[in-house]
């Protein structure tokens, strides 16, 4: 891409709003809601036909453990668990208290799997759409963030590539939650990809689902498959989720690293699928039910907040002032290459946490970010990545950017005392 064109054009203003979303995602479904609740006026923007990210277009499941280190006690409340009681009501999840490890809802797996949440990826679209409709915020799907207009260390407008062309919107907060930090590096924030060291981001996987298993012949490890290929049982008779294979250095920020890693994934799920049917009790006769329309890609950017997440802090469990939410899984690191050895090689506390400060990029006034891609250590982000943490964390991002606008402030200048206050309020788990 030597060369390079102007490019002038005016574009339509689709309006202004309290708060713009960037990303439909665990985390930024979860701020959209509690801004709108908060009635705050919401713009939720998601680049694909559905919301839910990872957990719907991702097939990512289940959810891992909301409990702590050890699977005791719950540590993620608020609307994590609301969402999991309107899966309830459609029969489409097994609450987290409803499972132990080992499980075919965990796939056998022992550590850290206790009190998975097992859910059915489809119904959580319906129950998604219909808590952002119920809450009042404004969503546009299949619109992608594109750019940032930016003045003074604030951003003034986003322009987004909708389906019927670039438009412009523009908000007192803004709040990134795309998943690769892509409005914070458009805004000039400092970022991050991967690794510190190596810039080598954790691999990709495209998960599946099959169906038409029998689940009586695949009720003890030994059923289990060699190799990396696990199947997590769902709420719906006979399906299962695929967790398999892994894509290396993939750059989530990048199209042609995105299209190479998306077309061997694609390869990939077929060799698991004969390992399901050709190694697996129960699995004799499983038919590929879906694959996921997105790659899951575990790592990408990471911003440079007003604090950067220590592995040490995960170790120690420093119970930050302004913590906004705490968790309990292992620093889930896998391989970064082929060679490598990964997952859980230092010990977590029983329950660490989260501070606001980490959610604040250094050098944009105005933005948030929520998920994954917060201010935090490679390592130490092998746990944060979760999604009932992202949904923890989008929860707070949406109360502290109601709390901004309200008072006329920047994120970083808001009340944290009343920010824990409402979160409390809402069920939250912070200690």
């Amino acid at each position: 891409m030597g060369k390079r064109i102007r490019y002038t054009k005016e574009i339509p203003y689709y309006g202004h709003f309290d708060v713009v979303v960037l990303g439909g995602g665990p985390s930024g479904v979860c701020a959209a809601i509690e801004a709108a609740l908060l009635k705050k006026n919401v713009l939720l923007v998601e680049s694909t036909g559905m919301l839910g990210g990872m957990a719907t277009s991702g097939l990512v499941g289940p959810f891992m453990t909301c409990y702590d280190r050890d699977g005791n006690i719950p540590v993620v409340g608020g609307l994590f668990r609301k969402i999991v009681d309107k899966l309830s009501e459609y029969n489409a999840v097994y609450k987290p208290e409803e499972l132990d490890s080992p499980s075919i809802y965990t796939s056998f797996i022992e550590r850290y799997h206790r009190h998975v949440t097992a859910f059915d990826s489809f119904t959580l679209q319906l129950v998604l759409d219909k808590m952002t409709q119920n809450a009042g915020a404004d969503v546009m799907l299949y619109t992608r963030f594109a750019d940032c207009i930016c003045e003074n260390g604030k951003i003034q407008e986003v322009i987004l590539s909708a389906l019927e062309g670039l438009v412009a919107v523009d908000a007192e907060i803004y709040l990134d939650c795309t998943g690769n930090a892509d409005v914070a590096a458009a805004a000039g924030v400092y970022t991050y990809k991967g690794d510190e060291q190596s810039g080598v981001p954790q691999p990709a996987t495209l998960m599946f689902e099959v169906s038409d298993v029998q689940d009586e012949g695949f009720m003890s490890r030994s059923a289990r498959p060699d190799g990396p290929v696990k199947a997590y049982k769902t709420p719906v008779e006979g399906k299962y989720k695929v967790n398999h294979y892994r894509v290396f250095d993939v750059d989530a920020t990048n199209s042609e690293s995105m299209t190479n890693a998306h077309i061997k994934a694609r390869e990939q799920v077929l060799d698991a699928y004969k390992v399901l049917c050709n190694q697996t009790q129960g699995f004799e006769n499983a038919k590929i039910a879906q694959v996921a329309p997105v790659l899951g890609v575990r790592e990408s950017r990471h911003i440079a907040g007003k604090y950067k997440i220590t592995v040490d802090d995960i170790v120690n469990g420093t119970k930050f002032s302004d913590r906004i939410a705490t968790y309990g899984y292992g620093m889930d690191v896998h391989p970064r290459n082929e060679k490598e050895s990964g997952n859980f090689k230092i010990e977590v506390a029983e329950r660490y946490y989260i501070p606001y400060r980490s959610l604040i990029p250094e050098g944009c006034d105005n933005l948030i970010v929520a998920g994954k891609t917060i201010s935090c250590e490679s390592q130490a982000a092998g746990g944060l990545r979760c999604m009932p943490c992202a949904m923890a964390m989008g929860q707070a991002a949406g109360v502290a950017a109601a709390l901004a606008v309200t008072n006329g402030c920047t994120p970083e200048n808001i009340n944290i005392d009343k920010l824990q206050t409402i979160l409390r309020e809402k069920g939250a788990i912070l200690d």
